[in-house]
């Protein structure tokens, strides 16, 4: 074909597109709307949407549907929601679901799937490029939860696994999400309540907060790291003040002999540091949450006396 240049290389671009190509790249290639009527009734290409073809032999998969929704919605759209969640691999999103968001001006707009806009401008620190698609942050899609609808569970899920996989800063988030104005303090209501007992790294550690909360015991510090000649020597679930160290113990906690060896051996490192250490298990904290938070009390009167 006398367009087998451009073809060739409409289709490599593709290729690293998840198997889509936008009629904008098409003509910057010289592949005007009479050759792209050719490809298509070639069955070289197939029309998808306003603006996206993809190439023949392609598979449809979830990123392809992504990548022919940011086409269609045109460039200022970004993937968001639950998508964003699961291309970020958050804890409980698996679902082929298809969501995005646009600025308000372009609400009119539509493709396959969820599309909800916003009149919040983007930031530039709140759009990512995640295995080649445009998709918001783990942080803005956070602050964004009520678009989409997302329920008390998915939020959680969402708080909870953005911080331990460190796609957020908790103080940060929190500071973003008090500075919402009085418009949108509604909508932020379910997001506050979320964070109230967030900081930990497992479901385990978010109940934990909240019996520490609900005891009237004090915030304890989440994730302290140790180090020690250069050398991270521990981190741990919760730290009372600078000596009082909590750990909490799920049902699949280290139980091989040398995981037990190296928590022994950490616990150790942190006696020897000066610092007391409570160990409490996943049925302690669910099924005996007040002796749980006498013991923490017990310790944090001995240590002011000490």
């Amino acid at each position: 074909m006398p367009d087998s240049p451009a073809l060739s290389t409409a289709l490599a671009l593709a290729g690293r597109n998840h198997g889509v190509v936008s009629t904008t790249d098409l003509e910057m290639l010289g592949v005007d709307r009479g050759r792209r009527s050719r490809l298509t009734r070639d069955g070289i290409l197939q029309r998808v949407g306003a603006h996206a073809y993809v190439a023949s032999g392609s598979t449809d998969t979830w990123h392809r549907r992504l990548m022919v929704g940011l086409i269609n919605l045109g460039d200022d759209a970004v993937v968001a929601g639950r998508s964003a969640a699961r291309l970020h691999r958050l804890d409980g999103f698996v679902e082929d679901v298809c969501e995005f968001v646009v600025p308000r001006e372009q609400r009119g707009r539509s493709t396959r799937g969820v599309v909800r806009s916003t009149s919040r401008l983007f930031e530039r620190r709140d759009i990512r490029l995640v295995e080649g698609i445009r998709c918001v942050t783990a942080e803005r899609l956070i602050l964004d939860a009520w678009l989409f609808r997302l329920n008390d569970n998915e939020l959680e899920n969402a708080i909870d696994s953005a911080m331990r996989l460190r796609l957020v800063d908790e103080h940060r988030l929190r500071t973003r999400v008090e500075r919402e104005d009085r418009q949108a303090l509604n909508r932020s209501r379910a997001l506050r309540d979320a964070l109230i007992d967030a900081g930990g790294e497992s479901r385990l550690e978010r109940w934990f907060l909240r019996l520490v909360r609900e005891a009237g015991l004090p915030r304890p510090t989440t994730q302290r790291t140790f180090r020690a000649g250069g050398q991270t020597i521990a981190r741990v679930d919760a730290m009372f003040g600078e000596r009082l160290i909590v750990e909490v113990e799920g049902h699949t906690t280290h139980s091989s002999r040398r995981q037990r060896q190296a928590d022994e051996e950490r616990r150790t490192r942190l006696v020897l540091d000066g610092c007391t250490v409570l160990t409490f298990t996943y049925n302690d904290v669910r099924r005996r949450p007040q002796w749980v938070a006498d013991r923490i009390n017990e310790a944090l009167v001995l240590l002011g006396a000490a």
